[in-house]
């Protein structure tokens, strides 16, 4: 063999043995690429969906929290407000005049249910929440209503007290029901 034939064989035998070596296409390497960005996406929507249950279950444990604390503030200021009405009366001495006396704790009696309401309110959705602030305005009303009241119910006589009495309590019982009825709606 000359020379010549030998670098010929050479060279084939490295081009043979360089092409049997690298036998992949251009079309399998665009496929293998295609693959892996499959992958890699389908792998960032699995990171991504997983974040954001993560931050869903944290927005619910903050607005839990929120609630929470908003119901025990409410009720706090319900406690108050019992101790406070209770102070007034002993300072203008109504707790010495017995129709006084009764009236005023069935003022009081709708006052714990407002209160009571209020703070059921603070857990309530925006919608339920500003229909019930409207519609307990009304019941404010008709509750003071009932307190300017407490100062006159006692005079009179007899019969006159007790229809008076009568229809206090019926009053009372009709604020009573709407309060029920508006704390059904939250």
């Amino acid at each position: 063999m000359t020379r010549t034939t030998r670098t010929l064989l050479v060279i084939a035998t490295l081009v043979g043995g360089t092409a049997a070596g690298c036998n992949r296409n251009p079309n399998d390497a665009h496929n293998d690429a295609v693959e892996a960005q499959k992958e890699a996406d389908q792998t960032a929507v699995e990171a991504r969906q997983e974040a954001e249950k993560k931050i869903a279950e944290a927005n619910k444990d903050v607005q839990q929290a929120a609630d929470d604390a908003r119901e025990k503030a409410a009720q706090a200021q319900a406690n108050a407000n019992e101790k406070i009405r209770e102070a007034n009366r002993q300072i203008t001495g109504t707790t010495n005049d017995d129709v006084k006396n009764w009236a005023q704790k069935k003022v009081d009696d709708v006052n714990n249910m407002i209160d009571s309401a209020k703070a059921k309110a603070q857990t309530a959705k925006p919608k339920a929440k500003a229909s019930f602030n409207t519609a307990i305005e009304e019941v404010q009303a008709q509750r003071d209503a009932l307190q300017t009241q407490v100062a006159t119910l006692h005079e009179g006589t007899g019969d006159q007290v007790d229809k008076a009495k009568d229809d206090f309590s019926n009053r009372v019982d009709k604020i009573k029901d709407q309060i029920r009825n508006i704390e059904k709606s939250l």
